[in-house]
């Protein structure tokens, strides 16, 4: 994180040219990290009681992404109903009015 050839570490230094590829790769993954928590560990958090945290934390992750364009169509298609259900169907429509 400190290295200053992938983020801008000073303020005085410009981030670099590839900045927006490389956290829209790292958003992805995290996007496919939660999309591995609901989809083989949900039973568990439902059953530890903690899946209103869990969709919290996801709620404000994707809407992160969303308002930022961090994620592409083909990224939230597999979780494309739970979006639905937490947020409702006004937050897929950037990603399908292109279509």
């Amino acid at each position: 994180v400190s290295t200053q050839s992938t983020w801008a570490t000073e303020d005085d230094v410009p981030f670099p040219k590839e900045f927006q590829t490389t956290v829209r790769s790292i958003f992805k993954r995290l996007f496919r990290v939660y999309a591995h928590i609901y989809y083989y560990h949900f039973d568990m958090i439902r059953y530890l009681g903690e899946e209103s945290h869990l969709n919290t934390a996801f709620k404000h992750f994707y809407l992160f992404c969303y308002e930022f364009n961090l994620l592409d169509d083909q990224e939230i298609l597999p979780m494309q109903s739970l979006i639905t259900n937490l947020l409702g169907p006004q937050y897929l429509e950037k990603f399908t009015k292109t279509k």
